[in-house]
């Protein structure tokens, strides 16, 4: 299952080593990152949209290395992820022949949606299995469902991956 929370901290990819890679720079890769989620916003992102986005995500991902270093989080960022999850959630209404239709949200409520994920991801039963990605420069963080609780990647596919071909290479 993939957490919005955690989505929208990957935007940034390669954070730990190399240079980062910001995959939400302007209205238009944030209009493109909502509707790959799922949203179709009742707006058109501005400016002022990415960079309240960039904020809620730059301030998730300092809780979640809190919550995993077990460090006292900084104030400023519960605050702004607090101020995010307060937003209302779409509107969910009826219509005339009884069949739920879901009013499309604006910029502010979908981050309020994934404000609320990182709030129930900090605060719920997945906080115990949540891990930051050991790939040497990834920094992505990750719900380890699997059985035994050993997972060491975002993906083994990817990051796994590169760490097993970088770890052949060296023995050979």
């Amino acid at each position: 299952m993939t957490r919005p929370g955690l989505d929208l901290v990957a935007t940034v990819r390669s954070r730990l080593g190399g240079v980062p890679c910001d995959g939400v720079t302007t209205p238009d890769t944030l209009a493109a990152w909502l509707s790959a989620q799922g949203h179709t916003v009742a707006e058109r992102p501005d400016e002022a949209h990415v960079r309240e986005f960039r904020a809620l995500r730059e301030a998730a991902y300092r809780l979640l290395g809190a919550a995993v270093d077990g460090t006292t989080p900084a104030r400023v960022d519960v605050d702004l992820v607090n101020r995010c999850a307060r937003q209302p959630a779409p509107a969910v209404v009826l219509s005339p022949d009884l069949a739920a239709v879901r009013e499309r949200p604006t910029v502010a409520q979908v981050l309020g949606v994934l404000a609320r994920d990182v709030v129930d991801l900090l605060t719920g039963p997945d906080r115990d299995r949540l891990h930051q990605c050991e790939a040497e420069v990834c920094g992505s963080y990750f719900v380890d469902t699997s059985r035994a609780g050993r997972r060491r990647w975002c993906s083994s596919a990817t990051c796994g991956n590169r760490v097993r071909v970088a770890a052949h290479r060296s023995r050979a």
